[in-house]
């Protein structure tokens, strides 16, 4: 089949390098246009309300675009409302679920179950970002054989090993300390607070923080970088000897890839999809959510096992490559395209 034209809608897209908002929406179209497909997007830069005004008008003009041969929507409904309703309808529709789109919103109350199972009746096919959510979907509706779980997956040739000394160096960072980083928005739901209330309780390690947002008071162990462009994030997580993320609701964090990737273990909360990349003892260690005291003990297990964090790190790595490339990922992603655009052209 011909590369095809996706008419791509998502409420949240990166206005810059370094800007973390839907990011991993905008390595999917650079891994798709790589591939000779055309990408028409209507796309929300700014985090403000007001954004939502040109977004609206641009995601009307592209579904009655007569060009688009299948569309697609990033974050449910926001993104989706919009195309499911004017959309032409020889134009096949796909939505994807990356997260709390699917594991929260629908359940805040019966007006929001009532729109996520209305996008689904709409939906010709959907992909998640992760089984647990291909779960929860197909239990509200969603038809199990026109749903898949790909994830947008890791450019492991960007996000690889690189000499711990010389990366700290280049940081300026102590060439013995124990280095734990985060990376993300400084956002209570990524478990902050519980991260904090850790660091202050470990003075031995170092806490890096690399993402946007307020900087919350801090124990002095601490360090805010602010957002980074991934070049910067890449050395940064190649400096530190463990990845941590307590968050309380993800889907497949990319970040966790990206370290993974990096060849460095991750601690993450046991929740979403993070045990379907975590193993745990392998390339990781899980703790429930908001549990501080368990959050403690994994740290000072990294801290106090050295060797094993680093056969950890080897284990990530693998786990990155073999299952989490964005170029196999991505063929999945086109794969599917190319079905649904088949079968809807036999109907």
């Amino acid at each position: 089949m011909e590369p095809y034209t996706l008419g791509l809608f998502a409420n949240m897209y990166p206005a810059y390098d370094g800007d973390y908002r839907g990011i991993f929406i905008r390595q999917m179209v650079r891994d798709l246009e790589t591939r000779g497909i055309t990408v028409k997007k209507a796309v929300k830069t700014s985090p403000s309300v007001t954004g939502y005004i040109p977004f609206f008008w641009q995601s009307l003009l592209l579904a009655r675009d007569s060009s688009p041969d299948i569309l697609q929507a990033e974050y449910i409904p926001h993104s989706s409302l919009i195309p499911a309703l004017v959309r032409k309808r020889n134009v096949p529709f796909v939505l994807k679920f990356h997260g709390d789109d699917a594991r929260i919103f629908p359940f805040k109350n019966r007006f929001n179950r009532l729109i996520t199972s209305s996008m689904l009746h709409r939906a010709d096919y959907v992909i998640t970002a992760s089984n647990e959510i291909r779960d929860i979907l197909i239990g509200l509706g969603a038809g199990p054989d026109k749903i898949s779980a790909i994830h947008t997956g890791v450019d492991t040739g960007f996000f690889h090993p690189l000499r711990k000394d010389e990366c700290r160096r280049v940081l300026g960072l102590p060439a013995e300390a124990d280095i734990f980083v985060f990376v993300g928005r400084l956002h209570a739901w990524k478990g902050i607070r519980e991260l904090l209330t850790v660091a202050k309780k470990c003075p031995m390690i170092m806490v890096a923080f690399i993402g946007p947002g307020e900087i919350p008071e801090h124990p002095d162990n601490c360090l805010f970088t602010g957002a980074k462009p991934p070049d910067a994030v890449r050395t940064w997580l190649n400096a530190a000897d463990c990845f941590i993320l307590p968050t309380y609701t993800d889907a497949v964090p990319a970040v966790v890839m990206e370290a993974f990737a990096c060849g460095i273990p991750a601690i993450t909360t046991d929740i979403g999809g993070c045990p379907e990349i975590v193993e745990e003892g392998v390339n990781g260690l899980m703790v429930p959510v908001k549990n501080v005291n368990a959050l403690q003990e994994a740290v000072e297990w990294m801290h106090s096992h050295p060797a094993e964090r680093i056969e950890m790190g080897r284990r990530a790595r693998i786990t990155a490559t073999e299952h989490y490339d964005h170029n196999v990922l991505t063929e999945k992603l086109i794969a599917v395209h190319r079905n649904v655009i088949d079968s809807f052209a036999y109907r």
